[in-house]
């Protein structure tokens, strides 16, 4: 069945058990970029600004990179979120201010199919120099993050109720916009203090269930229609 709901899933923390450009920085990177951490930390500089100067630092090229996400596990519910939404004809996008090489990296490993994939775009040099790109930047120049996720979001179509998932800062922005917002950690501590109506989510099965109720309760002639905020995200 055709639905009228479009997915747009953060990846990194949300689909992933941690930040993956944390742990090749960790595992791979010259200890300098803790100093860029720390500068981005305490707000001197922004996201986009921070992976420009952190991603060079990781040394041994695109194979040492494949060799550490070997150890990165994703949350076990999602292949089964991402089976049922193509199944049922739900959109499901990832959208990430992280590295589009990573995110299409593991979706194959996992064997998980996604519609789309939005992410900041990493070129390996000859000798295995790494640089981040930022094709979707924002084009506002106090925002600092790589990847402009209000930009993506407002991009989808007016016909789709919009749902959001995600975890932290770099969802704070498009919480805002969503038609519903799933939110955990730091999100949902932000969605609280600002009074952006969101549903605590503790794995993709309970997502599914919500949306399940909320395609239930559309009438067919209402389904291509996007809905408002109050009656679809439960105040937390």
């Amino acid at each position: 069945m055709s639905t009228f709901v479009e997915i747009y899933c953060d990846f990194d923390g949300t689909i992933t058990r941690g930040d993956t450009i944390d742990v090749l920085l960790e595992h791979l990177a010259d200890p300098s970029w803790q100093q860029i951490e720390k500068r981005w930390v305490n707000g001197e500089i922004g996201s986009r600004e921070c992976m420009r100067l952190q991603v060079p630092l990781i040394k041994g090229g695109w194979k040492a990179i494949e060799t550490v996400l070997d150890h990165v596990q994703i949350d076990p519910s999602f292949p089964k979120f991402a089976t049922w939404c193509r199944q049922n004809g739900v959109s499901l996008k990832v959208v990430s201010d992280g590295i589009d090489k990573v995110i299409h990296h593991i979706l194959r490993r996992e064997k998980i199919h996604v519609d789309n994939v939005w992410a900041n775009h990493l070129i390996e040099h000859d000798g295995g120099q790494l640089e981040l790109t930022f094709p979707h930047a924002p084009q506002i120049a106090s925002c600092g993050s790589g990847l402009c996720k209000c930009k993506i979001l407002s991009s989808g179509s007016n016909r789709y109720a919009r749902v959001v998932i995600g975890d932290g800062r770099s969802d704070f922005c498009w919480a805002a916009d969503a038609d519903v917002v799933f939110a955990k950690k730091s999100l949902l501590k932000h969605c609280r203090e600002t009074g952006i109506k969101a549903t605590p989510y503790e794995d993709f099965y309970s997502i599914r269930s919500a949306i399940q109720e909320m395609i239930s309760t559309v009438p067919a002639a209402e389904s291509l229609r996007p809905v408002s905020k109050p009656g679809y995200a439960r105040a937390v």
